[in-house]
């Protein structure tokens, strides 16, 4: 008797703005606002020829040396195909952003998020980024769409999301990493929907950004008894940069897990050595 298997959905149609040959900075060059203003929405996808169910970003080339630059993310559609964007995602904490490189290597390769949402046809797709710097600079978004999936009720898709997290200025929750031991839990407030897919999103607030390694950990439940729903790996560099040296939030097995409405969720991390100050972040979750 043959064995008992469950199928899997594949993606039959992609679309993204990387580029037709393969880059070093794939994606698309955005100015955030400066002095904590948010910027304009700057398109990355046009008319999409099919609906989509799910899309990757990648954030890049948003550090300066010497400098703090916290950046603050939304992400924007025109169903009609023009240029008035309304904010699906919002405040997707993602500053001093390293060069786009390959997860693993020793700096991390900038940072990385999934998101399992519908892309209607014909929808145009833009970011906007808000800046704590004066000086604005750019940062790189590349995104990658996914539609037209085989199995498409395999495939859950959400239609709203929730940022849980005090913004202040372009900072999200601050935290502080133990020194070769968990940090303590620092809540990032209480979910208002049920939710079932979470990214984490984190930055350093300093002008001075060592070459250290960071666990940091997103969990869910009361004071004293959370639960870890997932993980990222921090990677410094001497050149204040930052970036994700795993990309393991964007598997899976590793972003989805449902949550009820009143869940309290937390964020704390592991430094390799004595971390850096200026750490924050934010939750982004998913329903519907």
């Amino acid at each position: 008797m043959a064995p008992l298997w469950t199928p899997s959905s594949e993606s039959l149609f992609a679309v993204d703005n990387w580029g037709t040959n393969p880059s070093s900075a794939p994606g698309t060059s955005v100015v955030p606002g400066a002095s904590n203003a948010e910027g304009t929405f700057t398109q990355l996808l046009t008319a999409l020829a099919q609906e989509c169910q799910g899309f990757y970003i990648t954030v890049s080339e948003g550090a300066t040396s010497a400098n703090a630059k916290n950046h603050l993310l939304d992400i924007g559609i025109d169903p009609a195909g023009g240029s008035s964007y309304t904010a699906i995602i919002s405040n997707i904490v993602c500053g001093s952003s390293n060069f786009f490189q390959p997860a693993g290597s020793q700096s991390g390769g900038g940072h990385r998020f999934f998101f399992p949402m519908r892309l209607p046809a014909g929808a145009t797709v833009a970011a906007r980024v808000q800046g704590s710097n004066a000086t604005a600079g750019t940062v790189r978004i590349g995104i990658r769409a996914y539609g037209q999936p085989s199995a498409p009720w395999l495939l859950p898709v959400w239609q709203y999301s929730e940022t849980l997290g005090t913004i202040t200025n372009s900072n999200g929750v601050s935290f502080t990493p133990g020194n070769a031991a968990d940090g303590t839990w620092v809540s990032l407030g209480t979910t208002t929907r049920d939710l079932w897919w979470f990214q984490l999103g984190y930055q350093i607030d300093n002008g001075t950004v060592t070459a250290e390694f960071t666990w940091i950990e997103l969990g869910a439940g009361g004071s004293g008894t959370q639960r870890v729903l997932l993980r990222r790996a921090h990677a410094g560099s001497t050149a204040e940069a930052v970036g994700d040296g795993m990309g393991s939030q964007t598997v899976w097995h590793e972003g989805y897990h449902p949550i009820e409405s009143g869940t309290e969720l937390w964020i704390r991390g592991r430094c390799n050595n004595a971390p850096d100050t200026g750490y924050n972040g934010v939750s982004l979750g998913v329903g519907g």
